[in-house]
């Protein structure tokens, strides 16, 4: 089974108390982002792509069907 947040019809509303969150054990604010992304986030930056306050705040989400991390 395949769960895509983009497609929940209370995503947004609910997802503090979404199952699969906690099925998963991702935190609700997403996750720190690694050394690796955060250092494309920071050329990003460096190259006038998006602002630091921005940047600031990015977090990085697994997607467990594709093994991927997602930053946004």
């Amino acid at each position: 089974m395949i769960v895509d947040c983009g497609t929940c019809p209370v995503s947004g509303a609910a997802c503090a108390d979404c199952a699969v969150r906690v099925l998963l054990d991702v935190p609700l604010g997403g996750l720190r982002l690694d050394p690796v992304e955060r250092r494309a986030v920071d050329a990003f930056v460096g190259a006038g792509l998006i602002d630091a306050e921005r940047a600031a705040h990015l977090t990085a989400e697994v997607h467990p069907w594709e093994g991927v991390r997602v930053a946004g």
